[in-house]
């Protein structure tokens, strides 16, 4: 009895360590020997092993598999549509909006980041060239022809309608200003002007009137003469008829004596006093943006993503086309030298690998248990 357990139990114990080791030695000629060895011009069999040997056969078989049925248009489009995704995405470009504008980045600097260097000075000397450009075609344009042939009809009839309010304008502005101290005080200087031109005239006339100023005199009557009616007549027929000469001048004989160069230099320093541009450059994207930053978190940020993502989803089998998604997986498979393709499956399936291994033993020894009951019984 004693030598039947004994033979039973050695019999397991083979059938197990054969088992075990026959696993052990299939899930190791999967990756090993990783090239082919000869004797003569003998190939030794099993060399390499099946992943060496049909090392590019996978990487095209994963290829497949990864177009196919993992990363298909059908799986995008499920993953863009899903709430989830868009909830995370719009939280996450929020953040990421935020946290670059908090770093108080000016235009300046985001310009010079984008390698567009002294954007200051070339905006300036965009927009003084643009104040060139359009200075010489208007003046090539409009330099010989007259008011009347620029100005449509209807403006030169309002303009000739407004002849009359400029001439009130102008004799309240006059009236207002002999009113004053000041206007009376001009009054009695060019009076005192007037008479000290005439010599003994004016000893004369001291004489007479005393210390009582002449200006006392002749203000209110100034004042009368610009308030008559005549005076506003003859004011209005006066810029009437300087008006009708006006408009049929050319525009050069009315700028003889102004140069190009005047004007051009005038036309810049109003433009450049309207568009101040080196305070625009120097502000914050922050403070630039600020009207509109709770719109663009809330309105704009949400759509434009909304929009990339119907893009993405209508166009997703042609992008994954494009990218060759199977090209790159076969070419990273490819890449990926033996040994560590070795350490990336024995670390995906170790668990398996050695269960594989232990149930090679448990069979064989299985089979030993079997093959003693047999003899036992034969």
């Amino acid at each position: 009895m004693s030598d039947w357990v004994w033979r039973m139990a050695f019999m397991v114990f083979v059938g197990a360590i054969i088992g075990g080791l026959t696993n052990f030695l299939a899930i190791i000629m999967l990756f090993r020997p990783y090239k082919t060895y000869f004797i003569g011009k003998w190939q030794l069999p099993f060399t390499p092993g099946l992943i060496p040997k049909r090392k590019d056969e996978l990487a095209t078989q994963i290829g497949k598999i990864v177009v196919e049925h993992l990363v298909t248009p059908e799986s995008l489009q499920k993953k863009l549509k899903g709430e989830k995704f868009r909830q995370e995405t719009e939280a996450l470009v929020s953040q990421k909006l935020n946290s670059w504008l908090d770093k108080g980045l000016t235009l300046e600097q985001l310009l010079n980041q984008l390698h567009i260097n002294e954007p200051i000075a070339q905006t300036n000397a965009y927009i003084n060239k643009k104040i060139e450009r359009k200075y010489t075609g208007l003046k090539e344009q409009y330099w010989t022809k007259s008011i009347n042939n620029i100005l449509p009809a209807e403006w030169t009839e309002e303009l000739q309608g407004k002849i009359p309010d400029v001439a009130d304008h102008i004799i309240q502005k006059v009236t207002d200003y002999f009113a004053t101290q000041e206007g009376k005080e001009k009054i009695k200087i060019m009076i005192e002007n007037f008479l000290k031109e005439r010599g003994k005239l004016w000893n004369m006339v001291q004489m007479f009137i005393g210390n009582d100023s002449l200006a006392d005199k002749f203000q209110p009557e100034i004042i009368k003469f610009f308030n008559n009616p005549s005076t506003k007549t003859m004011l209005v027929n006066i810029l009437e008829s300087e008006w009708d000469k006006l408009q049929n001048k050319p525009i050069d004989a009315i700028f003889t004596n102004m140069k190009d160069d005047q004007l051009l230099l005038h036309t810049k320093q109003i433009v450049a006093s309207i568009f101040q541009v080196e305070p625009f450059f120097k502000k914050t994207i922050a403070e630039l943006i600020s009207p509109y930053r709770e719109k663009l978190q809330e309105e704009i940020v949400p759509r434009i993503l909304e929009a990339a993502g119907e893009y993405l989803t209508n166009r997703s089998g042609e992008i994954l086309e494009r990218f060759q998604v199977e090209e790159i997986v076969r070419e990273q498979i490819e890449s990926f030298s033996l040994q560590r393709l070795e350490e990336l499956v024995i670390s995906i399936a170790k668990k398996e690998l050695a269960m594989i291994t232990y149930l090679g033993a448990i069979l064989g020894g299985a089979i030993g248990l079997i093959q003693g009951i047999i003899v036992l019984l034969t």
